[in-house]
């Protein structure tokens, strides 16, 4: 007897408008955000690109599933803040080289306030990469994601 329990396929849809040729607006849910280029590449900047607009999402969807994760553990953790530096290997843009991974590392750092255990801490840790989206679609397509937590006792 399974215990899984079966739940439908949510559908994420967003709407974009291209203006130019580097403009983007999009719409979700009653929000709205641009994603644009800088000037030397033809945008008007006034968005991130759609790479930090990518590795963006990676910080959200950090802070959202480890908060969750240490709910559904019982666990006071506050998440301070979360950096990301993607490491491009912009030649495959360029047409310059085959770069099957577009981002072959990808630092994750994060300063959390919690006075769990590094056993405990670490558990999560596992937890959390299965189980955040943007991780795991960046994993899956190559990337490599080195993390790093720094942990602030009260």
């Amino acid at each position: 007897m399974s215990t899984i329990k079966t739940k439908p396929i949510i559908k994420v849809a967003l709407e974009g408008h291209c203006p130019t040729m580097s403009l983007t607006q999009v719409k979700v849910r009653g929000h709205s955000f641009v994603i644009d280029e800088p000037p030397y590449r033809h945008g008007t900047d006034v968005g991130p690109t759609p790479l930090e607009t990518m590795l963006g999402a990676l910080i959200g969807c950090t802070n959202v599933i480890t908060r969750r994760v240490a709910h559904e553990r019982g666990v006071e953790l506050t998440v301070k803040k979360i950096d990301v530096v993607g490491h491009l290997d912009h030649r495959g843009i360029d047409q310059e080289a085959d770069v099957p991974v577009p981002f072959p590392l990808i630092e994750l750092k994060l300063i959390v306030r919690t006075a769990a255990d590094e056993a405990l801490i670490d558990s999560m840790r596992a937890e959390i990469a299965k189980r955040c989206p943007m991780s795991v679609i960046l994993k899956q397509a190559g990337s490599r994601i080195e993390e790093t937590w720094t942990v602030e006792r009260p």
